[in-house]
């Protein structure tokens, strides 16, 4: 599979939003509400959020081409709540790009990006039974904090649970 990565424009929000929803449709189908799922859409608001995080020079989003089709997409920027360091907030690809080197690509560049400005730890949030994401993570070298939230969604209790990673200068 030939894909290729790079910085995503805040013109192709409506685009990424797209690829997030179907890949959490495809990815999260059993773990989330069905009736969550089936009512995402493309609004707005989230494309206004996502065209601004793509604009903050302390934020980023990359996205994974395919013959210039966006197949998935990564974001990173400050951690949320307070932490300390960097987070991914988000990485997904489409069903057809799983297990083929897309994921570690994106997760790659995002590391790279927040080591180059400037933070030397970063986090981020998992599902706690989603098994495919966690093994990912580990094998990309992220560790259990111990840290655990539980959210609702559509009347549905969610675990999920903290990763972090220190960044050195060859991770990622």
């Amino acid at each position: 599979m030939n894909f290729s990565v790079r910085q995503c424009e805040p013109v192709e929000a409506e685009e990424v939003l797209r690829v997030k929803n179907t890949s959490w449709q495809e990815a999260y189908r059993g773990l989330m509400p069905d009736d969550h799922l089936d009512g995402l859409s493309v609004t707005a608001g989230a494309v206004e959020h996502w065209r601004a995080m793509m604009a903050d020079p302390a934020r980023g989003v990359v996205v994974g081409e395919i013959e210039g089709r966006i197949v998935g997409l990564s974001a990173f920027g400050p951690a949320h709540n307070g932490d300390a360091g960097g987070e991914v907030y988000a990485i997904y690809t489409l069903r057809e790009c799983w297990s083929r080197g897309l994921g570690s690509a994106l997760m790659a560049r995002s590391l790279a990006r927040l080591r180059e400005l400037g933070h030397r730890e970063v986090g981020l949030w998992v599902l706690e039974d989603n098994s495919r994401a966690r093994r990912f993570y580990e094998r990309t070298g992220f560790v259990l904090s111990g840290r655990m939230e539980t959210t609702e969604l559509s009347g549905v209790s969610l675990s999920e649970v903290h990763y972090r990673m220190t960044l050195t200068s060859d991770a990622g």
